[in-house]
């Protein structure tokens, strides 16, 4: 099946490319390039025009049975039977009413029904005007076509902002490719009609469509580039995406196909095309005829060239984007510039590096741009580029791995960081340390020493690399790999903690007054107040801001009863009060009794919020790991980022409540901000 959707789409796209070129070419190209030709009758352009019928209307009934074939695949698809079952009415009739390719598949029928009357049934148009408002609809009603297929493929799943422009991007994209794609066939065809006429005046007009079409593919491709970014940005996301997934690797070998199609297109243009424009026939010693035939042939290789680019959209069309696919990282090393950069001689390396790299490209230039060819200048420069430029990617590389890019299976939530605490004191504590700091028992012998976990290395690196390690170990030290022991879910739940314990490490600056600039990402939790219908955190991002409270009783009473009295205020400020318990959250109603009745209560997860959120307890003044204090309090803004933090004893800090109304009002204040990421991963 997979073989019969991508040959149908090939062929279908393929049949819409050169519709859309043919008439284009038409237009922009054949009927000025004839009427610069003075010596060329009126009726050579309309023999020409006419010996295209039969390519048009092939073409279109081409279009028309591969829209049909696309339809029943579809069906096969959508209702998983085979396709002789997939036939059925019921079947083909739930595809076109009730999903989004059925319905773009009749727009785009009724398009292609509309352009099978024009071409099947118009006269022949008599007069310019006639002709130019035939070809004219023509492309409107080819171009509808193609352009439609952005509704049915990857660029109609966007969603969010970027949604619009993929769309807008993806149908440019299509027009551009049918416009240059689809125009050389016919430029093909009139090429080898020059040709073989060997007259002067078919040289000169073939010369004169083979400018215009110059500037029509220049046009082309650099829409193609341009929207081509675009959709690789909504569709790839990251180097990784490109070079480390099967849509990646496609879309490479799509852009490679199109850079060589370019460079067929520049040879014929800066070095065959002035031959042509130059010869004075019948001069024998000028071989016009053997110019043109190189040129056509040469085209022939961009049409086939063409034809597999139209073949790889086909695949790329069912193959999931990079974005939804885990990439595997090719090479041992990756740029890491902003963890290399402050590293010893790193900045000196840099400035020599970039010194030499100038220096090479001035003498690229001076080869190319001077009086004189030089081909040893030119040399020297790209030596001088690849020497001192690898020598400065050198320093700002670190290793990488397959797993490097890997994006995690598990969300960054309380869950999952509570059990990774767990795994980790159960089979990392020993070598790591109880805090993490690297200090445990078992690690003071071993050389190198266990990694000290809470610094601001452990946040250089990918999630994917430290799955990398925690599965197969580290080589050259005592780490050893845990694939066999714990689950791919253990491990990330173990990452998830690492990342954790280094982002509250770095977080001991948090206080009573907010962070002004957001970045240590709140975990996820979910909790149900009592009301019969559980929530997360990550819900209330873009809409509420959190004002988190994790209590012990019966110390934390006379507090909530002091939240209680201002939950009005603190709701009416835009913050929504959750109160988490430390413990004995089984009797928390109990003993809650008739006080801070209008503060809401999570119950369900609290014991793994909070695991979670006392991790954030160490302070600037503390020296190592405080004890777990039994009440804290945390603000976290609309976007998802812990803000401000409050423990009693550590100053006045939020005891008068009107402090805490003022840091939420002045989180009111900033403007709406990109949400904190689902998973907490580089």
């Amino acid at each position: 099946m997979t073989i019969l959707v991508t040959l149908t789409r090939f062929v279908h796209m393929g049949s819409l490319t050169l519709l859309v070129g043919l008439f284009t070419f038409l237009v922009l190209v054949a009927r000025p390039a004839f009427r610069r030709a003075a010596d060329l009758g009126g009726e050579t352009a309309a023999g020409f025009e006419r010996g295209l019928d039969p390519l048009y209307r092939g073409t279109l009934l081409l279009a028309f049975l591969s829209a049909l074939v696309w339809l029943s695949v579809q069906a096969a698809l959508v209702s998983g039977q085979p396709l002789r079952h997939a036939l059925a009415p019921r079947i083909v009739g739930t595809v076109l009413t009730q999903t989004e390719f059925g319905r773009v598949w009749q727009i785009r029928l009724g398009l292609l029904v509309l352009l099978g009357a024009l071409l099947f049934w118009h006269d022949r148009p008599e007069g310019r005007r006639d002709w130019l408002a035939l070809h004219l609809e023509g492309i409107l009603l080819g171009g509808g076509v193609f352009a439609a297929l952005a509704w049915a493929g990857h660029a109609a799943a966007t969603e969010g902002a970027a949604s619009l422009p993929h769309l807008a991007a993806d149908v440019l994209h299509l027009l551009a490719t049918g416009a240059w794609l689809g125009g050389l066939v016919p430029l093909a065809l009139l090429l080898r009609a020059a040709r073989r006429s060997r007259t002067a005046a078919w040289w000169g007009a073939a010369c004169e469509a083979s400018r215009r079409f110059s500037v029509v593919g220049l046009v082309g491709v650099g829409s193609l580039l341009l929207t081509g970014v675009v959709n690789s940005w909504v569709l790839v996301g990251s180097v990784a995406g490109l070079v480390g997934t099967p849509y990646g690797w496609l879309l490479l070998l799509k852009l490679a196909c199109v850079l060589l199609a370019v460079g067929v297109a520049a040879h014929n243009r800066l070095r065959l095309m002035p031959g042509i424009l130059g010869a004075r026939p019948p001069d024998p010693e000028v071989p016009v005829e053997e110019l043109l035939r190189r040129l056509g042939r040469n085209v022939r290789m961009e049409v086939l060239l063409g034809a597999g680019i139209l073949l790889i959209v086909g695949v790329l069309g069912i193959t999931p984007p990079a974005q939804h696919a885990q990439p595997s990282w090719p090479f041992s090393f990756r740029l890491a510039f902003g963890v290399t950069w402050y590293l010893p001689g790193v900045q000196q390396a840099m400035a020599v590096g970039g010194l030499g790299t100038v220096l090479g490209i001035l003498a690229i230039v001076y080869g190319i741009l001077g009086r004189r060819f030089r081909l040893w200048a030119i040399g020297i420069g790209i030596g001088t580029v690849a020497f001192y430029g690898s020598d400065a990617l050198r320093h700002l590389t670190i290793d990488a791995y397959p797993t490097t890019y890997l994006r995690s299976s598990v969300t960054y939530q309380a869950a999952s960081i509570a059990n990774g605490l767990h795994l980790y004191q159960t089979d990392c504590a020993l070598c790591h340390g109880a805090t993490g700091s690297g200090d445990g028992p078992a690690g003071r012998a071993l050389r190198p020493p266990p990694a000290d976990l809470t610094s601001r290395h452990t946040g250089n690196h990918t999630a994917g690399d430290l799955f990398w390690w925690l599965s197969h170990g580290i080589r050259g030290s005592a780490m050893p790999g845990f694939q066999d022991q714990l689950s791919e879910t253990d491990r990330w739940d173990l990452i998830n903690f690492l990342r954790a314990l280094s982002a509250a490490e770095q977080a001991r600056g948090l206080g009573p007054v907010v962070e002004p600039v957001p970045w240590v990402v709140a975990p996820d939790f979910t909790f149900d107040l009592g009301v019969g219908s559980g929530e997360s955190l990550k819900e209330q991002r873009g809409k509420a801001m959190i004002h988190l409270v994790l209590f012990t009783l019966p110390g934390s009473l006379p507090r909530l009863d002091q939240i209680d009295a201002a939950s009005k205020a603190i709701s009416a400020a835009g913050a929504r009060i959750i109160a988490v318990p430390m413990r004995d959250e089984a009797d928390i109603y109990r003993t809650l009794g008739m006080h801070a009745l209008h503060v809401p209560v999570a119950v369900d997860g609290s014991p793994e919020i909070t695991a979670t959120y006392t991790l954030f307890r160490r302070t600037v003044a503390a020296e190592g790991v405080p004890p777990i204090p039994s009440h804290m309090e945390f603000l976290i803004d609309r976007q998802g980022y812990i803000r401000g933090r409050w423990i009693p004893g550590e100053g006045p800090g939020w005891t008068d409540l009107t402090r805490l109304l003022r840091e939420i009002a002045q989180l009111d204040k900033e403007p709406p901000g990109a949400l904190a990421p689902e998973e907490h991963v580089h």
